[in-house]
């Protein structure tokens, strides 16, 4: 023990001696580790950022193909009847169709995306505002109203303005010409809007107009939803997940009796959270392993440095050799030399990254978070040093196998 902390002293001493040196041959392992660190750290934040989000928002129930044949049994009454038992467990029931058409304008004819929903689609928690007008109404529904729901960005794609509350589009839908007149205006993400126009655009498309009506407005066309196979339960809060399932089959069940055993079940759903934290996990090891390539680099680095080293300090070589010294005891020397270097330089960059981190978090540089990732610490620590005394191990060995006689010769 007492002989190797007096190499350590002896490489410390070395280092000190060549400080402009020993730091050339650091800078390489700290660029390393602290572009490790910031970007897992950034990639550990970004994810946490994404499993916040991961709060159960709505549950589908649907009818079992198992059971039946024909799954279209999901009525009006039976989703009223779900609401009324879910009570405060749920801020809405929906079941909804979807079809294509084509709007025109003064500015042209533009696809359409209609979705046939019912008034609770309002309470969306995945959807944005109403900001012009109000959401259909029950009445509506019963009706069969042509009216409309438009996002913002439709209107100000058709219209130039968000301000079209009471307009009338000429829609076209299952080949049937209609007017619709529109009652409400949501909110929409105007650059992810902007984004999916864009990535549309370049594969020859444009994006459709996207209307929101009143599922019982299929019959101004010649079509009628009357029945669904599943609905959707919009929920007060992710806790009521479970309970809110078993309450909506429990409801069905009783309504639905003798037409099949576990008629109802609840519909399995990919946990978009998981797969997100996954793809970051994967992105974040990817580009931490480019960064990390740098400290290959710096392990070169080190050996370069710690060659040159060694035929400098031939003589000190040649006569601790001429005394006695065992060929273990130079490699011991070098070893713990090139380890200390890696070693400190491991921290500096350890301390490079952490500050970079805090400071993103701060300042919310890019709009990014990061998070420390103590097994990062860890791990680029233990490298670190693991690279010194790999890298090490050949200037170390050419110092022991140094002849005595020609180390004393090259004075």
């Amino acid at each position: 023990m007492a002989q190797l902390l007096e190499y350590i002293k002896m490489a410390l001493y070395s280092i000190k001696s060549n400080k402009g040196r020993s730091f050339l041959t650091m800078l390489g392992i700290i660029i390393g580790i602290s572009s490790v660190i910031t970007i897992v750290s950034i990639g550990s934040g970004l994810k946490a950022d994404v499993m916040a989000t991961d709060e159960t928002k709505s549950v589908s129930v649907i009818v079992n193909k198992d059971a039946t044949s024909y799954t279209n049994i999901i009525t009006w009454d039976d989703l009223k009847a779900v609401k009324d038992n879910l009570g405060n467990k749920a801020i809405g029931v929906v079941s909804s169709g979807a079809t294509m058409g084509t709007v025109t304008t003064r500015k042209g004819e533009f696809d359409a995306s209609v979705t046939l929903t019912m008034p609770d689609e309002e309470k969306n928690p995945m959807q944005t505002s109403i900001i012009r007008g109000n959401y259909f109404t029950e009445d509506n529904v019963l009706n069969a109203d042509s009216v409309c729901v438009i996002d913002k960005a439709s209107a100000l794609y058709l219209f130039g303005t968000p301000d079209v509350i009471g307009m009338e589009l000429e829609a076209t839908i299952e080949g049937v010409l209609q007017t619709i007149q529109i009652v409400g205006v949501r909110d929409s993400d105007e650059e992810l809007m902007k984004a999916n126009d864009e990535a549309m655009k370049m594969f020859g498309m444009e994006m459709p107009v996207f209307l929101e009506m009143p599922y019982t407005a299929a019959e101004n066309w010649g079509s009628q939803i009357e029945d669904f196979s599943s609905l959707t339960i919009y929920l007060n809060g992710g806790d009521q997940a479970n309970a809110a399932t078993k309450s909506a089959i429990q409801t069905l069940s009783a309504r639905h009796l003798g037409e099949g055993e576990e008629l109802f079940v609840k519909q399995q759903e990919m946990n978009m959270a998981e797969a997100m934290g996954s793809v970051l996990d994967m992105v974040t090891a990817f580009v931490a392993f480019v960064a990390g390539i740098s400290l290959v680099v710096g392990g070169i680095g080190v050996m370069n440095i710690m060659l040159v080293s060694v035929t400098e300090r031939a003589r000190e070589i040649g006569i601790r050799k001429a005394l006695g010294a065992k060929t273990s005891s130079i490699i011991v020397q070098f070893l713990c030399e090139s380890a200390i270097i890696s070693g400190i330089g491991g921290v500096i960059g350890i301390l490079i990254g952490a500050g970079l981190s805090g400071l993103i978090s701060v300042l919310e540089i890019g709009g990014l978070s990061a998070r420390l990732s103590p097994t990062a610490i860890v791990l680029t620590t233990c490298f670190s040093c693991g690279v010194g005394i790999v890298f090490g191990i050949y200037p170390a060995r050419k110092a022991a196998k140094m002849s005595p006689i020609d180390a004393l010769r090259q004075l």
